[in-house]
């Protein structure tokens, strides 16, 4: 199962921080490091990791430091009580997850070189909600291309910014980036989606059709870490935190989690309405001076890429009534 790693291209440009290549003689990594620190990541203990991987703990913990001593960075912050991910760990997560599945569709591909080739098709994605556009989009690829296995990446904006750039993923499905010297592909826009304000059917803002933001600076509200969400929507979320007391302020990891405390009553969010994302037992109310955004799909190249050009005119049909409509 465990392979060396000993380079790919354009990974010491992914790393988003600065690695004195020359000096440290090559970064030389192997798969269990990688699925070591993965695990640790995904579980915040290092215990735990152990048992899911099957080998003991000290060993997790040596090759959590040997990674750490070839990245030259920190990769958690350890205490007898908890375990963390820092900044460096954070930006190397995703990396090392599109490392790893590199590796393990390149073991899978040699394995079956008699069968008809497979092709990888990468998407990618920066939230959960956006899961739910996809299975009639990918049901008609299957049908027309079953050579063609679609692989999904569910990380961070910034990260999927690299891996398009790298060409590691075909297309990205993201709002548009705002304020950037150099967007990272050409944007095809799919819609216009207003921001809304996302309540329980309980919640006082229930029977309303609009809402202004002067209305949302008292009661519970839900934030996501930044990131998470558009830039836009950071703004706003930062524009209102200051009028809510901290007994009323719910930080949550992302937008699916936010909507699992919105359905429990203990507060509004604030996302873009994407009719096709919407969470069916919530209430999405336009908030009318919160702006617009404009989401759709980021992407490459269109010249020789039959894939990706049914793949967007596929990604139209969930778009085809307004976005904002129920």
């Amino acid at each position: 199962m465990f392979m060396k790693f000993f380079y790919y291209k354009g990974f010491w440009q992914i790393c988003r921080w600065n690695i004195d290549w020359k000096n440290m003689g090559g970064i030389v990594m192997n798969t269990t490091q990688l699925e070591c620190f993965v695990t640790v990541a995904e579980n915040l203990n290092f215990a735990r990791a152990a048992a899911i991987l099957h080998i003991t703990q000290p060993a997790v913990t040596h090759q959590i430091v040997s990674l750490e001593g070839e990245l030259d960075a920190k990769l958690f912050i350890r205490t007898t009580r908890s375990v963390k991910l820092t900044p460096e760990g954070w930006s190397f997560l995703a990396d090392a997850k599109n490392i790893l599945n590199m590796t393990y569709g390149a073991k899978a591909k040699l394995a079956h070189q008699a069968r008809e080739e497979v092709r990888f098709f990468g998407i990618g994605c920066h939230s959960a909600l956006e899961l739910a556009l996809l299975p009639p989009v990918l049901q008609k690829m299957r049908e027309r291309y079953p050579q063609v296995h679609p692989y999904i990446n569910l990380i961070p904006f910034s990260s999927l910014q690299n891996l398009l750039d790298e060409e590691s993923i075909n297309v990205m499905m993201s709002f548009q980036a705002e304020h950037v010297k150099k967007e990272p592909g050409t944007f095809l826009e799919l819609a216009k989606v207003p921001v809304s304000c996302v309540i329980a059917p309980s919640h006082p803002f229930a029977g309303r059709s609009r809402l202004y933001l002067e209305e949302l600076r008292q009661g519970g509200m839900v934030l996501c870490e930044p990131g998470k969400n558009p830039a836009a929507i950071a703004r706003v979320q930062g524009q209102l935190i200051g009028y809510h007391p901290p007994e009323e302020l719910y930080f949550t990891e992302n937008p699916a989690c936010a909507l699992t405390l919105v359905e429990a009553g203990l507060g509004f969010t604030l996302l873009p309405d994407v009719a096709a994302m919407r969470h069916p037992r919530l209430i999405y109310v336009p908030v009318e001076d919160a702006g617009v955004l404009s989401y759709g799909l980021y992407y490459k190249s269109l010249k020789d890429q039959p894939v990706l050009k049914d793949f967007i005119s596929f990604m139209r049909g969930p778009f085809s009534a307004k976005a904002g409509d129920a």
